[in-house]
């Protein structure tokens, strides 16, 4: 029994620490993945809306959600929408190759280490966290689907019309 009463309680730290809506984003600065790419500092992107996107070569369903969120931004990037992608590949070949078959626009950063999934707790790929003027977070995406695409444009425009 103390055996688990103390597992529970390792446990406990980490359950609190999830990035989930209404929690602040945390305030990372990254490297960018190409080689002509600019450090990101989400703290330097405050005052826009943006969409944190945790991505890899080897996830299935960003084959579809990286054109989806290169149409968001396109969409929407004049209004005041940000797009992060944030790659969890350890090689950055592997990311490369990926992104000659899926092209963006967007910047993208490497997380070689884990540090910014760690501070996002990111829990399944991809996963995409939308972040309001302020900086807080108003939703979490886990996975990617037809649906979730829809909802998430809708809940954009949501907060770009929202007074900053």
């Amino acid at each position: 029994m103390r055996a688990f009463i103390l597992a529970a309680a390792l446990a406990l730290p980490a359950c609190a620490s999830a990035l989930e809506p209404g929690a602040a984003v945390p305030d990372l600065a990254a490297r960018p993945l190409q080689p002509d790419g600019q450090a990101l500092s989400l703290r330097a992107l405050r005052g826009k809306v943006v969409y944190v996107d945790f991505w890899a070569s080897w996830c299935v369903p960003c084959r579809e959600s990286m054109p989806a969120l290169e149409a968001l931004y396109r969409k929407y990037g004049a209004r005041g929408l940000r797009v992060v992608g944030v790659n969890k590949d350890v090689s950055a070949a592997d990311a490369q190759r990926f992104l000659r078959h899926v092209a963006v626009t967007f910047p993208l950063v490497a997380d070689r280490d884990d540090a910014i999934a760690r501070a996002f707790d990111v829990e399944a790929m991809p996963s995409g966290y939308l972040i309001d003027r302020k900086g807080i977070v108003r939703r979490v995406h886990r996975g990617f689907t037809e649906k979730s695409s829809a909802s998430l444009s809708a809940e954009i425009e949501a907060l770009l019309k929202a007074s900053p």
